[in-house]
């Protein structure tokens, strides 16, 4: 996978509105091409770790990805999960 397909999808990930609470981390699904791609923010939140993208899912079924964020784009994954999980 193209560096330019993982840059693009992270970036679509830090527009997501919806976050699910997963036993692995806050994970998100969002569409990028004709794929639907799931972000990852894993970790128990005493250790940082990077986000990842981990599957992509299309016509001919699901894959493992597994496509590192860098610290960067982590961050802005961690500040857009964070307000979109917010109680208000």
């Amino acid at each position: 996978m193209d560096a330019n397909t993982i840059s693009a999808v992270f970036t679509a990930a830090t527009t997501a509105a919806h976050w699910k609470r997963t036993n692995l981390g806050l994970m998100a699904d969002v569409n990028h091409g004709s794929y639907g791609w799931t972000v990852l923010l894993p970790g128990d939140g005493t250790t940082p770790v990077q986000a990842e993208i981990t599957y992509r899912a299309g016509y001919g079924g699901t894959e493992y990805v597994g496509a590192v964020a860098t610290w960067a784009q982590t961050i802005q994954l961690v500040e857009s999960a964070m307000a979109a999980t917010r109680v208000l």
